[in-house]
């Protein structure tokens, strides 16, 4: 095919078209009435953002704890911190963490209840459910305060699908916005204002909470152990010096000497269970510290504010994109038509 071919059929084929100028316009502002009508019909999409840095503790055996009972111990790597690297931001969207901020109790709307119920109510889930033939399904609830280990499977099974959906959609994404600061942040989308800014700032709460609980969860064991031996010493300290206090005064002469073995033996056991009870306390305050260091400290530099970012159709949007969609196709259309019926596969 040479050019002149490539112009002739250029030129022929806008002659075809311009003869079929009036269905094409037709097409097109049909495409654009349909482009317009959705623009009302289509609801906003709210954007809620949420930056936070993260300030390590000392250790990592609560991080590769964490790690593993969410389900992401093939991302450990030795020399490698879970939590302060490209990890953290996909443990914040496993479905562990998703899970536990769907049950996290909110108020919405000026009433409290879960955020999966939050998402129920704006979603208008109960009058779809309500004539579903499943009756479980029809009498779904989630109570607030109700532990993730006692869903039922049709429980299990609705925040799974909406789990898959935010993630599929993209509508939950963790960015890293700075390495060198450790700064992050969470995007999430939905077509509810306060709920994009409630889910967000429950998936914080929730993943910083079970994030500070298991780093911490070793140092936290032994300050338990040992303040469970210091308070022993300590009752064993108060009584011996109750019972040294009881002791009477005895008159010191040969006669009575044995008398005074008792008491002796008591203030004896007071200045042994003392000293015991003061290293115990040195144990204790040292643990302490050590909780401190590890506990790491997660940092919220910008919360979500009203009015969250606005994503909608606008009507002039909707219109002409309409009506450039609706022109397009019809000219493709038509085009195909024409060639097939010059190569006679059709009539």
């Amino acid at each position: 095919m040479t050019i002149i071919d490539v112009w002739n059929y250029i030129k022929s084929s806008f002659q075809y078209l311009l003869k079929r100028w009036k269905l094409i316009v037709i097409v097109g502002l049909t495409g654009g009435v349909i482009g317009l009508t959705l623009s009302f019909v289509i609801k906003p999409k709210y954007t809620a953002k949420l930056s936070f840095s993260l300030i390590e503790g000392g250790g990592k055996g609560g991080l590769i704890d964490l790690a593993s009972n969410l389900g992401f111990a093939s991302l450990l790597s030795s020399g490698n911190d879970v939590f302060s690297g490209d990890n953290l931001l996909e443990i914040m969207k496993s479905k562990h963490a998703v899970k536990k901020t769907l049950l996290s109790t909110v108020t919405y709307k000026g009433q409290e209840m879960t955020l999966m119920e939050a998402y129920i109510d704006y979603n208008n889930l109960r009058k779809k459910w309500s004539q579903s033939k499943n009756q479980s399904l029809r009498e779904i609830s989630f109570p607030i305060n109700q532990d993730a280990e006692t869903l039922t499977r049709v429980q299990d099974s609705i925040i799974s699908s909406v789990y898959s959906g935010y993630i599929k959609k993209n509508e939950l994404k963790v960015n890293r916005l700075s390495k060198r600061v450790g700064m992050s942040q969470i995007i999430f989308t939905s077509k509810d204002e306060e709920y994009s800014k409630l889910f967000v700032e429950n998936l914080m709460d929730q993943t910083s909470t079970f994030y500070k609980e298991t780093k911490t969860a070793q140092a936290v064991e032994n300050l338990n152990a040992v303040q469970k031996t210091a308070d022993s010493v300590r009752h064993l300290y108060e009584t011996a010096l109750e019972h040294s206090s009881s002791l009477s005064s005895v008159n010191v002469n040969r006669a009575m000497q044995t008398a005074m073995v008792p008491k002796l033996k008591q203030e004896y056991d007071v200045q042994l269970y003392g000293a015991v009870y003061a290293e115990v306390l040195k144990d204790l305050e040292t643990i302490r510290l050590d909780l401190a260091r590890e506990t790491p400290i997660i940092q919220i530099v910008d919360k979500p504010r009203y009015p969250l970012e606005k994503t909608k159709i606008g009507k002039a949007k909707g219109l002409v994109a309409g009506g450039f969609i609706g022109g397009i196709l019809i000219v493709a259309f038509l085009l195909l038509v024409r060639n097939l019926k010059e190569y006679g596969i059709i009539k």
